[in-house]
């Protein structure tokens, strides 16, 4: 079972890294995560928001399937061009994902 971490254990652990009171953070980590949402839900079809040493948070357009099919039921259905999100970790964070696990 994985580890699911919530923005409320993202301000804890960064008002511990700063020093600060927790509701203060809270508010700045609310605010940055708001302020991310609204950049990749904009209405450009390519968006790309790079965090230096973190990674790159890319938003794709998709094409229309005239001719998808329903798994369930091989009916035929029409999907819509639609935006997919992309997240392509930087160098610093590759590197630690590449180590081998313990």
């Amino acid at each position: 079972m994985p580890i699911t971490y919530t923005k409320k254990d993202v301000a804890k652990k960064t008002a511990e890294k700063l020093g600060q009171k927790i509701f203060q953070v809270e508010e700045i980590v609310d605010g940055m995560f708001t302020v991310l949402r609204e950049m990749m839900s904009g209405d450009e079809s390519n968006i790309r928001i790079e965090v230096r040493n973190f990674g790159v948070f890319e938003v794709k357009p998709t094409k229309a399937k005239p001719r998808a099919r329903n798994p369930r039921t091989n009916q035929e259905i029409f999907v819509p061009a639609r935006k997919k999100t992309h997240f392509k970790p930087g160098k610093l964070l590759r590197e630690v994902l590449k180590q081998p696990l313990k």
